[in-house]
């Protein structure tokens, strides 16, 4: 019953934030429900709500990656290939280890292991705030497709890298050939999951059709289960299951159609549900966010032990860092790179 009320919730916060959208557009809509959640985690106890992240990841984040993987222009993509291999690998670490390392410095009660945890949760390019920042605003072709390749793939390194700083605070042991294997065994395990789960997803459908046994609920069920489906099976193997859906949204959307009349029905009830589903899944992701802030900032607020000024600081000066690095990492990625590079 009480995740029955978190829905109707919900789904009235996504109502109010699209009307208030639509009669003030100069708020951002993210904005609108970020403030939503904001004010919904004020009446709201603590203790009342908690997120179980593998379900917010299989339910929300992978779905929204799928489609964003399925309607990307990954020929494009694959244009700037050395740049997005680039920003995902030696970037993210460099990021994860300079970030873990400040927040050390800044709070030295702090175990290092847990800064890096931080720094490993900061680098990654959130795809799904790219992609509601690109309906507001314009960005150069190029510019989206490196950030688009950047955010479908960077949460495997990301995510590993996490992964590895938990367990080595928990532990207090680390290893890099361990870290090494596992990020090489996520990322290979999900390309296979995302493969076979995208094939057999294909299979279905021919089958289907030969047998003429299909319609347009079924066509629309294959699909948005699809990730779903994929993103369980990753993760029950314990490899990338972002990697995985991403797989699969890319080779789901790189299939042969058959220009029929169920086809082309199929594909307008589909992007009609998908579009509806994007807004659910992204107006949840900013609620949730506000909810979160507002639970962060309370204690911060109202118990002395702690600083904020100094948090507020430490705020400033990691967002600080963390564009610096990319700046720079950048910035020498094309100035000293060969020519071919500077051309991707």
């Amino acid at each position: 019953m009480e995740l029955l009320i978190y829905l109707i919730l919900f789904l009235l916060v996504l109502i109010v934030s699209s009307t208030t959208n639509k009669l003030l557009p100069f708020l951002p809509l993210p904005l609108v429900q970020i403030l939503l959640g904001i004010v919904i985690g004020l009446f709201l106890p603590n203790t009342d709500f908690h997120l179980n992240t593998e379900l917010f990841l299989a339910l929300v984040i992978g779905p929204l990656l799928f489609r964003e993987s399925e309607e990307a222009d990954i020929t494009a993509i694959l244009k700037h290939w050395r740049i997005i291999v680039y920003l995902i690998f030696p970037v993210i670490f460099i990021s994860t280890l300079s970030l873990g390392g400040l927040a050390h410095l800044l709070w030295l009660s702090l175990p290092l292991a847990a800064c890096l945890a931080v720094g490993a949760a900061l680098g990654p390019t959130d795809l799904v705030a790219f992609a509601s920042l690109s309906e507001r605003f314009s960005f150069p072709k190029r510019v989206s497709n490196i950030l688009k390749g950047e955010g479908l793939l960077n949460d495997a390194s990301g995510l590993v890298a996490f992964q590895v700083a938990l367990t080595a605070w928990t532990t207090g042991v680390f290893s890099l050939g361990q870290a090494s294997s596992s990020l090489i065994f996520s990322i290979l395990g999900g390309f296979l999951i995302g493969f076979l789960t995208a094939m057999t997803n294909r299979f279905l459908h021919s089958f289907l059709l030969s047998v003429r046994a299909t319609d347009i609920a079924s066509e629309l069920l294959l699909e948005l289960s699809l990730p779903l489906v994929t993103f369980f099976l990753a993760e029950e193997v314990h490899v990338s299951g972002i990697i995985a859906v991403v797989v699969a949204g890319i080779l789901k959307a790189s299939r042969f159609k058959k220009i029929t009349l169920l086809e082309a029905q199929v594909d307008t009830v589909t992007e009609t549900v998908w579009h509806t589903v994007n807004f659910m899944l992204n107006g949840s992701v900013f609620v949730i966010l506000g909810m979160e802030l507002e639970m962060i900032a309370e204690p911060i607020l109202t118990n002395p032990i702690y600083n904020p000024l100094l948090l507020l600081g430490s705020l400033i000066a990691l967002t600080f860092v963390l564009f610096a690095i990319r700046f720079v990492m950048i910035y020498g990625y094309y100035a000293i790179g060969p020519d071919d590079l500077r051309k991707n």
